[in-house]
């Protein structure tokens, strides 16, 4: 086993190297072949620590001359007083939390029901801390992505406006909750009458100091639903507090959710532990919105993702490992992005601001992934390493690397050991960029959980101040779907065997769209761009129906939903706007107001829900392929209806009934 006290040179490792591989040159393969060689000769401690830490540590000690790396510097963020935010996966208890205070760390937060801490830790505190049998892995502080690029145009543009005045209804007796970075500025719009005086903020859950983003949101939600209660936490302290407050608001009676944040590290192939409490608050009858994203679509050419099963492109070196190191491993394959006949060993993200987080994640459980893949970035040309993620993968880590990537340096996949998976290569552009051989499969995390609403973006100003038609698009950078998923939440595998890309289960992502682009009045929102911006919107819609029928169950206000939306893009649903642009009126007009039906001696009566000066029209029909209605009688302004037999047929299974609402 390799001993903290020996010196391990890069130069001094010369593999014996194949042909270059396919846009990567001899020194750069060197780089990575060295550094897998460093990877093999962890200790048990090292191996449940972020590579980053790894090779700062052994830096500092002088264990590694990197002479074959000269460009490569581990990416680590020192905060005050030297030490580094990280994520702690373990069994939280009393002593650990002591331990850690004691080796001069400080706990941000705990949340021992998802095994998580977010601590302040000294560098070379990490070692003693992750040879404790109760920790799993340390790694860095995974940072929240906020989904943006100011009356809002979006209550217009969504019928809203008319929604409210010709069903009275503003939101009233239904309470929203809001999950974003903070509430800044909310003092300031409340003063204008921007906001209500009485929206709730969690205690302890303000995110203040931040950019707002969440007074951005109440206020979009407020503008369409006046009446609803707001209630907001922060969802940037950390994935466990984020998934905490969810399932708080959800106990302070928040019936619709809303959220605009996502984790670089929240995987696409099962549900975290965000993820788990979106499915239970949906599953006790909450609605619950995310922002689907804005790294762009396939349709488009803007993808920021790469999917797809791995392909060898062939071998970094000869194999790696000694007998002085007491362990050999085989060495490396490379990704082909091409065909084999074609092939490409590697892709390059193109446009994007410098440096953007790159992530990777194959097809293996949450905590129990045996199969070892790695992440390097090279400079255009492929000549030397500049950034890089090698992580081991032992059975009790997660199958998941980041690093980061400047404009247009070359992106290389190495399975370290193991079978071939299912790939997720992810660039998070935001709008800025892509990757070169982009594919289909952006929306991923807790955004496709599913019974949540994943809201992709249409531009408001597009329509504004017409109502939306089924001529708007959605907006190039919203992220597409559809979502394939390998394992039930508990990490047990939907196609056991099967990890390729015709396993799993396949989730269809987006569900809905709305505005963005919008007007608002918290500074830096003028206007308001991205999900971030449609997924209140979608929220405040359902809020409406929720005020207009307190009865309906989640499973009908979907329904109202995705049924009353305008299809754009290709006809029926699809990957880029899922069932179309939801509309407050339209949904309104859909909800089921029939409470019943009786027939009586060759009469029907009809009663629905009482709302006052609406006029309506019962109507008939004997075949729904095409429609064409029928009307009973004169219109009615009571809320009860009765028919005679003489003129249809009451006993005719093919007559369908339908109260339409004229005004």
């Amino acid at each position: 086993m390799f001993s903290a006290g020996l010196t391990f040179v890069f130069g001094a490792f010369r593999p014996a190297l194949a042909a270059p591989a396919e846009g990567i040159g001899g020194n750069a393969l060197q780089q990575i072949a060295a550094m897998e060689l460093e990877k093999a000769t962890r200790t048990p401690a090292q191996r449940k620590l972020d590579s980053q830490f790894v090779y700062q540590l052994k830096l500092n000690r002088h264990e590694l001359v990197p002479l074959l790396a000269t460009n490569l510097h581990p990416r680590i963020k020192f905060e005050a007083a030297g030490r580094i935010a990280v994520d702690i996966d373990a069994t939280v208890t009393d002593n650990l939390l002591q331990q850690i205070q004691q080796a001069g760390g400080e706990v941000v937060t705990s949340v021992p029901r998802f095994h998580s801490i977010r601590a302040l830790v000294p560098l070379d505190a990490l070692e003693s801390l992750a040879a404790l049998t109760n920790v799993n892995f340390i790694q860095r502080a995974a940072q929240g992505h906020i989904w943006r690029t100011v009356e809002s145009q979006g209550d217009i543009t969504h019928g809203a406006n008319l929604a409210r005045a010709n069903f009275g209804v503003t939101g009233a007796g239904v309470k929203v909750g809001v999950l974003s970075d903070s509430v800044d500025y909310l003092t300031n719009l409340q003063a204008t009458g921007d906001l209500p005086t009485n929206v709730t903020v969690l205690a302890g859950q303000s995110g203040v100091p931040g950019i707002g983003e969440g007074t951005a949101m109440l206020e979009i939600i407020n503008n369409l639903a006046p009446g609803a209660q707001l209630y907001f936490a922060t969802a940037n302290t950390s994935e466990a507090q984020f998934a905490q407050n969810i399932l708080s608001l959800r106990s302070n009676g928040c019936d619709v959710i809303v959220d605009d944040e996502n984790y670089s590290d929240e995987s696409p192939f099962q549900d975290g532990i965000i993820a788990q409490a979106v499915n239970t608050v949906t599953a006790s009858g909450a609605l619950y919105f995310s922002a689907a994203g804005n790294n762009g679509n396939l349709d488009d050419g803007t993808s920021g993702v790469w999917e797809g099963d791995f392909l060898n492109g062939g071998t970094v070196g000869s194999p790696i490992g000694g007998a002085q190191f007491g362990t050999r491993v085989e060495s490396g394959r490379i990704h082909n992005f091409g065909t084999a006949s074609n092939p490409t060993n590697y892709d390059t993200a193109i446009g994007i601001y410098n440096p953007t987080v790159i992530t990777l994640f194959w097809s293996d459980p949450l905590g129990k992934s045996t199969n070892d893949y790695d992440l390097f970035v090279l400079n255009p040309g492929g000549t030397s390493v500049l950034y890089y993620s090698n992580n081991a993968q032992t059975g009790t880590q997660d199958p998941f690397e980041a690093c980061y990537a400047d404009a247009n340096d070359e992106i290389v996949i190495v399975k370290y050991k193991g079978a071939g998976r299912f790939l997720h290569l992810e660039a998070i552009t935001d709008g800025t960029g892509y990757l070169n051989f982009g594919t289909a499969g952006n929306i991923r995390g807790h955004c496709a959980a599913t019974n949540a609403f994943a809201v992709g973006a249409v531009d408001a100003n597009a329509a504004y101040p017409n109502l939306f038609t089924t001529a708007n698009v959605n907006e190039n950078y919203s992220s597409d779907g559809p979502r394939r998923v390998f394992y039930n939440a508990d990490g047990t595998a939907i196609t056991p065997g099967n990890f390729s890309s015709t396993g799993g289960a396949i989730r269809l992502k987006p569900d809905i769209c709305a505005a963005d682009d919008v007007s608002n009045a918290v500074p830096g929102f003028q206007p308001y761009t991205g999900t971030s911006a449609s997924a209140p919107h979608a929220a405040a819609i359902a809020a409406l129906l929720l005020s207009y029928d307190p009865a309906l169950t989640a499973t009908q206000v979907r329904t109202v939903l995705t049924n009353s939306a305008l299809d754009i893009d290709t006809p029926g649903f699809d990957r880029d706007s899922g069932a179309g642009i939801v509309m407050a009126q339209l949904a309104l007009q859909r909800v089921p107001i029939i409470q019943s039906v009786k027939l009586t001696n060759g009469a029907m009566n009809l009663t629905w829900s009482a709302v006052s000066n609406h006029v309506y029209q019962i109507q008939y029909e004997t075949n729904l392929a095409p429609p064409n209605w029928t009307s009973l009688g004169s219109p009615v302004t009571a809320t009860n209806f009765t028919a005679s037999g003489t003129n249809f047929d009451l006993t005719d299974p093919q007559r369908f009934f339908r109260i339409e609402l004229v005004h």
